[in-house]
């Protein structure tokens, strides 16, 4: 079998347009080779030069498929598609008459077209392509991009091994670049192969495994993915002849400057510096060093993707490149440095906030292949890294990963000593809640034993919860996911199955020193609502909700029970949970409370400041 499933050989064809002389091209099983060719009419004659040979006219060279010679062959034969860069479709047919040209079904006994199955044919794949086309539009009713959408859904329902692309990004939204982003990758995955031919040095950079570069008739230079990437620079001076001048080497300076931080990062490692002080110091030098307005190291748990924490050093206080968390998390699971600037249509949909941003450089940051992080550099300005710049920030991904892993095995040794401390703190907790209690039974004689009781038992359960989440920490970490704290704790209280929980949880870490707060916050409500909301009702819901925002975190529990009495009043109420909670909530966070009823809801919230909860973390 041959090392390569299509080869291009010796290729020369010259026309009105241009030329291009000797060119050879090879493509592997599985993989994306990009062309890139900044000269439009040189694209041109290069996909004439394809079609030529096909049908024996002026091109000289050879195509191979698996050994075989293509001189005279169709290429549908062989399952080898070019996808054009105009649209090749008929205007007054339907979007479905346009998808089913190649195939049309027909009825089994009767040779007469079976239009049903060329709608609901379709209708699928435009669902399985995640295209928002109606198939019974036509043609020449549709925007260009539609066409263009069309076009490329019936060139791989043909269903090839092998697709010649050219400019196949051209034209297309954000939204719909991103699709065909998804639909070339599950296409390489499926062990099929792609030439990819473009201007788009961005696009090459992204999607491909192999990079040419024809410039002036010629294929100039070849690399693999993995050089450009480490080198960016080296493939622009073969496209465009840039100028990297101020980049092209260290001085002995920088070479100092950089040891001096590694050194620092070292001697904060092996003190008394916490994690924070760490990640900001390297922060700050990677800016400085790669020339970069703002950088920023944003910390992953590995179990759930969330972002833990945000550590970031401005030195343009302009420049704002807030990336979504599924960026994020796509970047950090790449396990590779992520370049993207304004020139790529998706670079836009990359974020949730951005300003005066038109380049971002990621690069994870990984411990024994487990992501925790991604550090993130933004400038205001277009910017190409070095191969120099590249290894500068392998290494300072390491130097974080390191910072990370050396916190993790300190938690872990002082877990012991650590664990006294907080049994002593909770255990001075809950004698001031029996002691609470003590105060309002002598006010409130009529209340039970078992009511008395069960309410303590549950309030020390709920502290003992923070204490088993945190134990079962394999990260040997002092943070904890609320989203389990609020879980765990329903799982203590909810033992009637005529009451339906709903949960809507964002994962959140907070630090241990707030998480018995919280948990007593969650049992103070949810108790609330079993002990009143539904008496005399067969059944209820609670619903639970935590989000954070940028400043605050914001918890809600309603139900659908009886709902508030008309004269209530929290300011007067006479209850030890409503005193233990607005206790906790002005005094713990100086937050905000507010109770309010809508028909037969009675709905809390609860606005805890993420200052106040991150102030010593």
């Amino acid at each position: 079998m041959s090392k390569f499933i299509f080869e291009c050989k010796n290729i020369t064809n010259s026309s009105p347009d241009g030329y291009i002389n000797n060119i050879n091209i090879t493509l592997g099983y599985s993989e994306i080779h990009a062309l890139i060719v900044k000269n439009s009419s040189e694209q041109k004659v290069f996909i004439e030069s394809l079609m030529n040979l096909l049908d024996s006219s002026n091109a000289q060279g050879e195509l191979w498929f698996k050994n075989q010679s293509l001189k005279n062959r169709k290429l549908s034969r062989y399952k080898i598609a070019i996808l054009h860069q105009k649209p090749l479709l008929i205007s007054n047919f339907s979007v479905a008459e346009n998808l089913n040209l190649t195939n049309i079904p027909t009825r089994r006994f009767l040779p007469f077209i079976d239009w049903g199955k060329i709608k609901s044919k379709a209708k699928r794949n435009l669902e399985k392509l995640d295209f928002q086309l109606d198939y019974r539009t036509k043609v020449r009713n549709l925007s260009d991009e539609d066409k263009r959408l069309v076009y490329m859904t019936s060139v791989f329902l043909q269903n090839p091994e092998v697709m010649i692309m050219h400019e196949p990004m051209e034209g297309l939204s954000a939204k719909n670049a991103t699709k065909l982003y998804n639909i070339i990758k599950q296409f390489k995955e499926e062990g099929k192969s792609i030439i990819y031919l473009t201007k788009q040095w961005e696009d090459a950079l992204k999607l491909a495994d192999r990079i040419s570069i024809l410039s002036k008739g010629t294929i100039t230079d070849e690399m693999s993915a993995d050089i450009a990437k480490s080198d960016p620079q080296r493939l622009l001076r073969k496209i465009e002849d840039y100028n990297f001048k101020e980049n092209d080497s260290y001085d002995d300076n920088d070479i100092k400057s950089v040891l001096d931080a590694v050194f620092q990062a070292a001697e904060f490692l092996t003190s008394e510096y916490e994690l924070k002080d760490v990640l900001l110091l390297l922060a700050k030098e990677v800016t400085r060093v790669m020339k970069a307005d703002v950088c920023s190291i944003k910390l992953i748990d590995e179990f759930t993707w969330s972002i833990i924490d945000d550590f970031e050093f401005k030195n343009n206080k302009g420049v704002k490149a807030q990336l979504t968390k599924e960026a994020i998390l796509r970047i950090a699971k790449g396990n590779d440095i992520y370049y993207a600037n304004q020139n790529d249509r998706e670079f836009n949909s990359l974020f949730e906030k951005s300003h005066h941003v038109k380049t971002i450089i990621c690069v994870p940051v990984s411990i024994r292949s487990q992501v925790t992080g991604i550090i993130q550099l933004s400038y205001e300005n277009f910017y190409v890294y070095s191969k120099e710049e590249s290894k500068y920030l392998s290494a300072l991904a390491l130097h974080a990963a390191i910072a990370i892993e050396d916190t993790r095995l300190l938690g872990r040794s002082a877990l012991l000593q650590e664990s006294h401390h907080r049994i002593k703190n909770n255990l001075q907790s809950i004698v001031g809640l029996i002691s609470l209690q003590k105060m309002f039974v002598n006010n409130t004689p009529d209340i039970s034993i078992d009511d008395l009781l069960d309410s303590i038992i549950n309030r020390i359960k709920s502290i003992a919860s923070v204490h088993n989440l945190l134990s079962k920490d394999k990260l040997g970490r002092s943070i904890i996911n609320v989203k389990q704290i609020i879980e765990a704790i329903i799982n203590l209280i909810n033992d009637s199955p005529k009451i339906f929980i709903h949960l809507d949880l964002d994962d959140i870490f907070i630090p241990y020193n707030k998480a018995t707060s919280i948990a007593l916050i969650i049992n103070e409500l949810v108790m609330n609502c079993f002990k009143h909301a539904f008496k005399g009702m067969e059944s209820g819901m609670v619903t639970i909700q935590c989000k954070r925002f940028d400043d605050y975190i914001f918890l809600s529990v309603r139900d659908n029970g009886r709902g508030l009495p008309e004269d209530f009043d929290i300011t007067k109420a006479d209850s030890l949970g409503l005193t233990i909670l607005q206790g906790i909530v002005a005094s713990d966070f100086q937050g905000e409370m507010n109770f309010r009823g809508e028909k037969e809801n009675t709905i809390v919230e609860i606005k805890l400041p993420t200052e106040r909860i991150f102030l010593h973390w």
